[in-house]
């Protein structure tokens, strides 16, 4: 992240400019808006109807002479749609590159979360079995299969990141990413971290306390069967540091700035709180990780720095491994 300018030093210097701004210069490098949205919601319905013939064929629903056409439509579908976001995401780049630079001049948010999850699957589609073997305990699960499991989305995120946003610096004059004080974030970080992880726990153990009343068995968690299963080598690489670094550069770097920019500050703290929770597919820990995307988007705004919401994110994950893995080794026994 470059440091900011002489107009401002912060995110709170990120704001809507007075004045009409249009999306496009006279200088504009024109493309064709209709081929990303055709290529992508086309490949889209292609791909998702061909998967579902399959599964009708599968279940002896439907008859077929060559049941392996559908698995090539669904590829093609599935190639179409990637074309289209890119297609997409290159045009935005391309037609706001003349906005005035306290402008977000990237492409839509969600064309790049899209792509985040695009990437993730393309890194996950040879490692099925071990998804499996992961999320359900069926079959072997192998440490490569583990490894890319866990780092794929985070890997999408700072790929995606960096080569739509940054490098083409759509996100011009944000603060350093140490922000002035560095020494004074890493403090910040560490101690709302702490706070953080204690409301988050209870809020977590109050919402599985009201879904089991209700008669809803949550079960163990994705992060919780990995912390289960995985070597803990990897489990802290993967959840202690990488996840923390890779989320808070695409949510707080990328996602709050763009729609603090666009958007004013209740969108920005509001949005991209809701994707943070949203990407977790996690129904216990949906509200507790949507305010602690607040907290995390509070903490940037008001340090400067994008380190410190960094350390508070591998505070609240560290403190949950930890104790995660003194369970697993039997050092802590949890009461019954």
């Amino acid at each position: 992240m470059k440091p900011a300018g002489p107009e401002g030093s912060g995110p709170e210097r990120s704001v809507l400019p007075s004045g009409p701004h249009p999306t496009a210069g006279p200088n504009t490098v024109r493309m064709p808006r209709w081929p990303g949205p055709v290529l992508a919601i086309g490949g889209a319905i292609v791909a998702i109807g061909a998967l579902a013939t399959a599964m009708l064929v599968t279940e002896g629903q439907l008859e077929m002479d060559d049941p392996s056409i559908l698995a090539w439509l669904a590829l093609a579908g599935a190639m179409a749609f990637v074309a289209g976001l890119v297609w997409s995401a290159v045009r935005q780049l391309r037609v706001r590159a003349h906005l005035a630079p306290e402008r977000y001049r990237g492409p839509s948010v969600f064309i790049l979360l899209a792509l985040v999850l695009v990437i993730a699957s393309v890194l996950n589609a040879p490692f099925s079995s071990d998804a499996t073997a992961l999320l359900f305990g069926d079959g072997e699960l192998t440490l490569l299969g583990a490894a890319i499991i866990l780092v794929s989305a985070q890997v999408g995120m700072l790929f995606v990141s960096w080569l739509l946003v940054f490098r083409p610096n759509a996100l011009a004059a944000l603060p350093a990413f140490g922000g002035t004080d560095p020494v004074g974030a890493l403090r910040s970080g560490l101690g709302w971290g702490i706070l953080a992880w204690f409301i988050a726990t209870a809020l977590s153990a109050a919402v599985v306390v009201l879904l089991e009343q209700i008669g809803f068995d949550p079960g163990l968690q994705a992060a919780e069967q990995a912390i289960a299963v995985v070597e803990p080598w990897l489990v802290i690489v993967a959840v202690v540091i990488l996840a923390p670094i890779a989320e808070e550069v695409f949510f707080r770097g990328v996602v709050f700035n763009a729609w603090l920019r666009e958007g004013g500050r209740r969108w920005a703290f509001i949005g991209s709180s809701a994707l943070f929770a949203a990407i977790h597919l996690s129904v216990v820990s949906l509200l507790p990780i949507f305010l602690l995307g607040l907290a995390l988007a509070w903490v940037y705004h008001r340090t400067g720095s994008l380190l410190a919401p960094i350390v508070m994110h591998a505070t609240v994950n560290g403190i949950s491994v930890a104790l995660a893995l003194l369970v697993r080794f039997d050092v802590l026994r949890l009461p019954v």
